[in-house]
């Protein structure tokens, strides 16, 4: 007879673009961390698709009417129950990314040695003020943070491009190729106390900076700066893991772009898209979907990655330094051999087995059975999908209909976008689901008359949507596979309701990520639905403490 099946059903794992397999030579070893499973095949780098941006003809948010004068209207007597949230219209998307413009007084020419035959680009004065502060930087925080003195690269900077002429140096070989770089991406080596970085502007470095801004090239050169460190602290004489060293380069790039954004950074435009671009950096670096972070060269999750540079980002070197001896939790890998033959994503669709049809029920039971206590008034909600705003039956819509879902709450149901939530899926199942996520949230608020309002309602709901994805999260064992009940399903955490089988999928955290990246607030102070900074740290505060945590 057939094997028992797993009574779960897959939220998605989809890497929207290839990633590349590692980004720097370093010191490899074990550990215990929260999961073991063989490492995937490494892929080759490759300039990315922009899975962050909308269709090319974007639809702006639908302007809501103007409010009637109150000079020339009766007042009337109030519809909206009790302390609900207003409509909200979210922000035009960010534009195309602005050349930097940089003093040539602020940039030390030398911080760079481009060789020569090297063709101009636009990021080139970021890249040398950029460089040339983080060394600043260094030597002004690095002895107080380490205790010891600091010590400036040895080597140089090196750019690498195929018109390049002059030798790359080797690390353990004479020289590097262009085609070995072109792997790499980028490295530092400590054997010579140099970093080398590709130039091209058709590599993933180049695509990165024409899509998003230069900053993004910057933070990758500040996180080899932070294997130098690792190089002066003695790091790599230690058995640690790849990922644990990784980890501590992406906190260090943070703290840099911190500084960077606080102003610090004499010479150095950096402004909230940049920031934006910081976190889209990570997620591109990411591992391989289904790699084991503890093998030798393991790098971590775009959740993984995003933490870590969140974390140096908002509290500096300081706490970066403790990493190598208190290393971040790390995000379990719970895919599974179905997982690898779906890439980890349900169809889209309604039906049972598809996307809606097992996620609207299992939000109905979170809400309505699990989260009782919280949300003691929440009424399960019915889904309809439409494909236009015209067949929206709504008094009081809340306000995100072009960015793929629509909540009534006086009728209890949500309006699917169908055409907006076929672009997220491409991203990956979690994507839309990650929508749904948000509407649900609301109307849980909604329902326990919720006090909160603006921006911090909206970061309120990311956290909940985070706290739901780690209820849904299986179980795993030592070794990093689902834990199995006594009739070889996968056991998911408990309590919950017995009717809810939905899980995570290994990738599902990051596509969330993603689409905070792209429905976030284009500035820090637009304060609607919270950027993509903020709505990233909500959501990972539930993700990694859970719903006591969002309140």
């Amino acid at each position: 007879m057939d094997a028992p099946r797993a009574r779960t059903r897959l939220f998605g794992q989809r890497i929207a673009v290839a990633v590349i397999a590692a980004l720097v030579i370093a010191a490899c070893g074990s550990r215990d961390v929260l999961v073991v499973t063989e490492r995937a095949d490494q892929i080759p780098a490759a300039a990315p698709d922009d899975p962050f941006q909308p269709s090319d003809d974007p639809v702006d948010p639908a302007d809501p009417a103007d409010p009637a004068d109150p000079s020339t209207t009766e007042p009337t007597e109030p519809t909206d129950p009790p302390n609900r949230n207003t409509t909200i219209e979210p922000a035009d998307p960010m534009g195309e990314p602005d050349d930097p413009q940089i003093d040539p007084a602020d940039i030390d020419p030398g911080a760079i040695n481009f060789g020569e035959n090297k063709p101009e680009r636009t990021y080139d004065g970021f890249l040398l003020a950029a460089l040339s502060d983080i060394d600043t930087w260094l030597r002004a925080e690095f002895e107080p943070v380490f205790g010891l003195p600091y010590q400036p690269l040895e080597g140089q900077v090196f750019a690498g491009y195929p018109e390049r002429t002059s030798e790359l140096p080797g690390c353990g070989e004479p020289v590097t190729s262009y085609q070995e770089l072109r792997q790499f991406v980028a490295f530092y080596c400590p054997l010579g106390d140099f970093i080398v970085y590709d130039d091209d502007p058709d590599g993933l470095l180049g695509q990165l900076a024409t899509q998003f801004g230069a900053a993004t090239i910057g933070i990758v050169l500040a996180h080899e700066y932070g294997h130098a460190v690792q190089s002066r602290i003695g790091a790599f004489d230690n058995p640690l893991p790849t990922v644990t060293t990784e980890q501590q380069a992406d906190c260090i790039a943070g703290a840099w772009a911190g500084r960077a954004a606080g102003g610090a950074a004499e010479g150095v435009p950096f402004d909230d898209d940049d920031i934006r671009a910081g976190l889209i950096a990570m997620i591109e670096v990411q591992d391989p979907v289904g790699t084991n972070p503890n093998e030798p060269g393991g790098h971590g999750s775009g959740f993984d990655r995003v933490g870590a540079f969140q974390v140096g980002f908002q509290e500096g070197l300081a706490r970066c330094a403790q990493l190598l001896d208190e290393p971040l939790p790390l995000t379990p890998l719970f895919g599974t051999v179905a997982d690898q033959r779906t890439e980890g994503n349900a169809a889209f669709g309604f039906g049972d087995d598809e996307l809606f049809g097992f996620l609207v029920p299992d939000l109905n039971l979170l809400y309505d059975n699990d989260l009782d206590a919280q949300f003691p008034n929440f009424e399960p909600i019915t889904l309809e999908p439409v494909s236009s705003i015209d067949e929206v039956d709504c008094a009081v819509p809340f306000g995100l209909f072009e960015l793929g879902v629509e909540l009534c709450a006086e009728t209890n149901t949500v309006y699917l976008n169908e055409p907006v939530a076929r672009e997220r899926y491409v991203i990956g199942d979690f994507a839309p689901g990650y929508l749904l996520g948000i509407v649900w949230a609301e109307a849980a608020q909604q329902s326990n008359d919720s006090t909160v309002t603006g921006e911090q309602r909206q970061l309120r709901n990311d956290c909940l949507v985070g706290s739901w994805v780690r209820s849904v999260i299986p179980v795993i064992d030592a070794n990093g596979l689902p834990v199995l009940d006594e009739n070889g399903f996968i056991t998911l955490p408990e309590p919950r309701d017995p009717g809810r089988d939905a899980r995570a999928s290994p990738n599902d955290l990051t596509e969330a990520l993603q689409m905070a990246i792209l429905i976030g607030d284009p500035t820090n102070d637009t304060d609607v639905l919270g950027s993509a900074f903020e709505k990233i740290s909500a959501f990972r505060l539930g993700t990694l403490q859970g719903i006591d945590a969002c309140f």
